[in-house]
């Protein structure tokens, strides 16, 4: 290659305004967002589909996980003043069970309304009883109006032991790669508690409400968010659109990647009754003036205003009994259609010790590894079961495992957003000219350094080549360690253009900021990961050649990139070469591959999968996945990459 000196201006590399905007955008759970008003029920409805649709996706219940067969069976019934407590413990899933305790009246007639009790973050969970939080207090009381009650645990709480609450950064890494967190457990099991309650032969399944206080409140709108048989709910002290939840149970991987509120989770059940009891002193304090008239203004898209109810107390976090005998009344206003009241006192009697709920009478023993091992390695088969089902029609799961895959990378570039921002300045070659230039979308702030390739020889072409570079941009000029690709390019006559994607190259210098991703699970509920940002580079680099008038435009994978070139290829649907030398399962271990929810489609053999179509080719594939390629008769070649673009 020619001798001359390369210079990129630097102004244009080292000026704040070409800094990509995505490093410091980053969402977390304590960010004051404005609430998101529909104009109409259409326009709610659909949104609320699209908030069930992103719960679904991040409790990895999309594609589907099949629900073990069980019989609303209780066990151990003893009376305890005047209420009749059972013992719940059925399997839900392959290594989760559904725990707690089944509360009614010792005596009634007829079917009862049903109410669950979901019990959040108190130390001893469904069995606490304490000034600021009781639940079994709670439980028996409403077995005493005349409701059955369903309290179950949250996993790692009491007799839910397999799984411990709170998992370490690695944990959760390698389960939500595959699907598996505390949210999506815990909502599972949320899911099956409804079963279990509405299928009870005590129970009327068309009255059934559900309550609970701080992580329990979050589960009440997961729930009552989910589940239309859920008929009204009362999130106690949590609803609040500047603190979100902040616990890994509450924030799954992906779900609020979009700025999903925990408001946009509660109005989508509108327009079903809600009491929002609130306090002063924690992150509810705005309920009275913000988020509340806000929920209203949705709810009377429907002419319910009246069915939000809100009570607020100058208190800290709570479910007291002040609070607690608001709650009583309310429900049974809504659920037995009685007026006893504003409030109904709370008992004086004693409620039932611990022992008195465990099941067996002792506490039970903490979760532990092997109790941990032994339940995920369960979860997980039962979560990548049916990632690469496609029973009789492969071109139907294509098509719905590529749906799954735009949701979890959020893809949504429309070709007016791709905007050329500046030309960098343009070199000539022995074998041709090079340009320069900075690529981002409109209001979106991202930075991706471009190279055109132009032949000496070549005329204003239909065809381009798009070209992910691995490294930095000057190995590929300048007799650089990589210029041996720039040649190659430049010999196949047509125009090709590398880029840079977000962590490479130019890039990579913001990875070493610890803010910026470092804790990929956590990260994971809130911000697009550095895989699903690779990817978009790739779409929107296509958009822009699409601008440039390039009828056909071929995507060329190698090494670290090829990952990303075949998720942007599955999504766009065009010509790609793939060279898969040496990448396995393992890549997606790597910072700039690891994408959560992954393997609930496959992880690579997913991916590939997703490209088999005429205009893919495939080379540098070994072993197992080589031989499934064939089998589907995908464009395997033993060619090298170069040769096939």
């Amino acid at each position: 290659m020619s001798e001359e000196k390369i210079t990129i201006s630097p102004w244009a590399l080292d000026d704040p305004s070409f800094v990509d905007r995505r490093l410091y955008q980053n969402q977390y759970g304590v960010y004051p967002y404005a609430a998101r008003i529909p104009a109409s029920q259409e326009e709610h409805r659909s949104f609320r589909d699209s908030v069930r649709r992103r719960m679904l996706l991040s409790a990895g219940l999309v594609p589907a996980v099949e629900f073990t067969p069980f019989e609303p069976v209780t066990t151990s019934p003893r009376v305890v003043d005047g209420v009749t407590i059972s013992d719940v413990a059925i399997e839900t899933l392959p290594g989760l069970r559904l725990t707690g305790n089944f509360f009614t009246p010792e005596k009634f007639t007829g079917k009862l309304p049903a109410i669950l009790c979901p019990h959040g973050h108190w130390t001893t969970g469904r069995v606490c009883h304490k000034a600021t939080g009781g639940v079994i207090m709670r439980c028996m009381e409403l077995a005493r109006l005349g409701f059955a009650v369903l309290a179950y645990d949250m996993i790692g709480y009491n007799d839910n032991n397999d799984y411990p609450h709170y998992w370490d950064v690695e944990t959760r890494r390698k389960a939500y790669f595959n699907g598996v967190s505390p949210f999506g457990l815990q909502t599972a099991n949320s899911l099956r508690a409804v079963d279990f309650i509405a299928s009870h032969p005590d129970v009327d399944p068309s009255r059934i409400g559900c309550t609970g206080a701080s992580g329990g409140g979050s589960q009440t709108w997961f729930i009552g968010a989910l589940d239309d048989r859920i008929k009204v709910l009362c999130p106690v002290c949590m609803l609040s659109l500047h603190f979100m939840g902040g616990c890994s149970c509450e924030e799954g991987p992906l779900l609020r990647s979009r700025g999903l509120t925990s408001f946009d989770i509660v109005a989508a059940a509108a327009p079903r009754p809600i009491l929002l009891p609130s306090v002063t002193g924690d992150w509810t304090n705005l309920n009275p003036d913000y988020e509340v008239p806000k929920l209203k203004e949705i709810y009377k898209l429907y002419h319910a205003e009246e069915n939000v109810e809100n009570i607020h107390f100058d208190d800290g976090h709570n479910y007291n009994q002040r609070t607690r005998e608001y709650v009583y009344a309310w429900f049974v206003r809504q659920l037995q259609g009685k007026d006893m009241g504003e409030k109904i006192p709370e008992s004086t009697d004693k409620v039932p010790a611990p022992e008195q709920l465990w099941h067996g009478g002792k506490e039970p023993a903490p979760a532990s590894k092997e109790s941990f091992d032994k339940a995920y390695a369960r979860s997980k088969a039962a979560y990548t079961a049916n990632a690469l089902n496609w029973g009789r029609d492969f071109i139907l799961w294509q098509n719905r495992t590529c749906d799954i895959l735009r949701q979890m990378l959020e893809s949504d570039t429309p070709t007016r957003d791709v905007v050329n921002r500046v030309t960098h300045g343009n070199w000539k070659l022995p074998e041709g000219e090079v340009w320069t230039m900075v690529v981002s979308r409109r209001n979106m702030g991202d930075i991706i350094h471009t190279f055109r390739l132009r032949p000496a020889d070549a005329m204003e072409s239909a065809e381009a080549i798009l070209y992910p570079i691995e490294n930095k941009w000057q190995e590929y000029f300048n007799d650089g360690e990589k210029s041996c690709v720039t040649q190659e390019l430049f010999k196949r006559g047509k125009h090709s253009w590398l880029i840079e994607l977000f962590g490479t190259g130019t890039s990579a210098k913001y990875l070493e900021n610890p803010t910026v991703n470092d804790d990929l699970a956590l990260s994971a509920a809130c911000n697009d990961s550095c895989y699903t940002m690779r990817v978009q580079d790739i779409v929107t680099s296509y958009v822009m050649l699409k601008e440039h008038h390039y009828k056909k435009v071929t995507l060329a994978g190698v090494a670290v990139n090829a990952l990303p070139v075949l998720g942007a290829a599955a999504l766009l649907g065009c010509p790609a070469v793939v060279d898969l030398s040496g990448v396995e399962e393992s890549a997606w271990e790597e910072k700039l591959n690891y994408q959560a929810l992954m393997g609930k489609i496959g992880g690579l053999k997913g991916l590939a999968l997703l490209n088999l179509r005429a205009n893919v080719t495939f080379c540098g594939v070994s072993g197992e996945l080589k031989e499934l390629l064939i089998s589907m008769g995908a464009n395997v070649s033993d060619k090298k990459l170069m040769e096939l673009l």
